[in-house]
């Protein structure tokens, strides 16, 4: 054999954890020894459409014009035609299927095409905080179907998969895990001027700073956060939050911010394709997600030295050992969160204590070089070629 080739499909490429963590592994696979293909679908929301960005990249993209994350039978029959279309003309060895929906009908148009051999990669479970339970029920329903199709399914936590195996959804035997990673060393590495950002967003020197960062989405909890941070600051009454992200949420979020009487402290930053510098200027580190896969950015925050506050969801305790790198809340509590935030921000020598530990947990356990290591490993194993 020589390349292995290889499709991703995956439902939609915007900011976020999923098309992030992908674009993440594929950039850095051994393209002397993989030839890499993507399929996307569209995203619902202009704002965060990633697509013109991998179009520049050096491995192919592959629009899929009828793949959507909503549920839609005479769209996605169209999306599965397409889907089969493409394995079809491309000759892959193995097709790699990433998140819900491209994962029913990226394995099924697999399992027509007669692929040898098919991954798949939920990046979290949808069975809790994405949608109402009718949806919730019928996404589990779909994935119990189609997990016999799968050679392997990929989670990344054992968590998670602990998930899947309760709901039912597949055998033990087809399960591993791999956690995401990033380039711990060159993203640990200080950028811009911090003063400087900080000056331009109107926050002196010394004011503690927390930044959140996330799509701004239900399921992201930044009401939670709000309300936390109102609590917070009557406390710690210099206290600025800073949220970088972009959704269909901004405006009541803004309005929210402005009936609890913080707009003045809280700056609503947008999706910034380089978070790197608010990371560096900030203080401490809060995500106040309903669910979270494994959450990327908790180890980018940790890789910046940033004591981390998140809930205890999904495969987050995995990310952040609580009291050594960070602190760990339930979700939907604003006032748990708000005295997490209270406490880190008036211990200035365990906010930097966590931090290191925090960059020290980064190195050990979320480097993309073991992620691409692994992933290149078990594509190997699959197809029974030799590393």
């Amino acid at each position: 054999m020589s390349r292995i080739r290889v499709l991703n499909i995956i439902t939609r490429l915007e900011q976020g954890g999923a098309p992030k963590a992908l674009l993440e592994t594929i950039r850095r696979m051994s393209f002397d020894r993989f030839q890499v293909d993507l399929a996307a679908g569209q995203t619902n929301d202009p704002l965060l459409d990633i697509t013109g960005q991998v179009a520049k990249e050096e491995f192919s993209l592959i629009p899929v014009p009828a793949l959507k994350r909503d549920p839609h039978p005479v769209r996605d029959l169209q999306a599965l035609k397409q889907l089969v279309q493409i394995i079809r003309n491309g000759g892959y060895h193995l097709v790699h299927t990433h998140t819900a929906k491209a994962g029913f009908l990226g394995r099924l148009a697999a399992k027509i095409c007669g692929i040898k051999a098919v991954v798949h990669s939920p990046h979290g479970t949808v069975l809790d905080g994405y949608f109402n339970p009718f949806i919730t029920h019928f996404y589990a329903f779909l994935e119990h179907l189609t997990a016999p199709m799968a050679d392997r399914i990929i989670g990344l936590t054992a968590l998670e998969i602990s998930q899947y195996l309760q709901a039912q959804i597949g055998d033990p035997d087809q399960y591993t895990y791999i956690y995401n990673g990033i380039d711990v060393e060159g993203f640990s590495a200080p950028q811009g001027n911090h003063l400087e950002l900080r000056e331009s967003l109107g926050v002196s020197p010394d004011a503690p700073v927390c930044i959140s960062v996330g799509r701004l989405v239900p399921v992201k909890g930044q009401d939670d956060l709000l309300v936390a941070f109102q609590k917070a600051h009557l406390v710690c009454p210099d206290l600025h939050l800073w949220i970088v992200g972009e959704g269909v949420l901004r405006s009541e979020l803004e309005d929210l911010a402005q009936n609890l009487g913080i707009a003045p402290q809280v700056r609503f930053l947008g999706w910034q394709d380089n978070v790197a510098p608010f990371l560096d200027a900030a203080d401490l580190f809060v995500l106040p997600s309903l669910n979270e896969g494994l959450g990327l950015v908790l180890v980018e925050a940790m890789a910046k030295q940033l004591p981390v506050i998140a809930t205890r969801v999904g495969g987050v305790p995995e990310v952040v050992a609580h009291g050594q790198t960070g602190l760990l809340v339930p979700s939907q509590s604003p006032s748990d969160l708000a005295r997490s935030i209270v406490q880190l921000v008036q211990n200035p020598a365990g906010r930097k204590k966590m931090g290191q530990a925090g960059l020290e947990r980064a190195k050990g356990h979320f480097s993309i070089q073991s992620t691409v290591g692994q992933t290149e490993a078990l594509y190997h194993d699959l197809l029974g070629t030799p590393l």
